[in-house]
């Protein structure tokens, strides 16, 4: 019993010195990068809202490309770990989506309950969440309008 401990504590500390994760270069290194680079972002940004920089504020590099971009470059020996990075990081944005899509169903139902197919709402649904904006007046000049004879 007294040998197994010992064996168990051994590879605890042999654990420990492959993960110190403080020492680390990869992770001292890569992350500190991130975090001075997003602190940068944010100031750029600061400044560009005080003066009033509208248009500047697009070409900014987004936040969450810088984010997965870092977790993206680990070595592949790290995939576990990256898969659960990816998965807290789109915690929010997935939760945000079902409950967006959600809200719209049930906008869409209290509108049009009694017509409602499967189908229907499905289309109504596709509708109300995407951002698709056609462009009328060019899909309007394509269209023959017919004149009564």
């Amino acid at each position: 019993m007294r040998s197994a401990l010992s064996h168990l504590e051994l590879m605890l500390d042999r654990f420990k010195c492959n993960f110190d994760l403080k020492t680390k270069d990869l992770w001292s290194g890569k992350f500190t990068e991130l975090k001075s680079k997003l602190e940068e972002l944010e100031v750029q940004k600061c400044m560009h809202i005080a003066q009033h920089k509208w248009t500047a504020l697009k070409e900014i590099p987004r936040v969450e490309a810088l984010i997965f971009g870092a977790w993206n470059s680990l070595l592949e020996c790290y995939s576990e770990v990256k898969k659960l990075a990816y998965g807290v990081l789109t915690i929010f944005g997935s939760t945000y989506s079902c409950e967006q899509a959600f809200s719209c169903i049930n906008i869409i139902k209290s509108k049009v309950r009694s017509q409602l197919t499967n189908k229907n709402l499905e289309s109504c649904l596709k509708l109300k969440t995407t951002s698709y904006k056609p462009a009328l007046i060019q899909l309007s000049k394509g269209v023959q309008s017919q004149c009564s004879h």
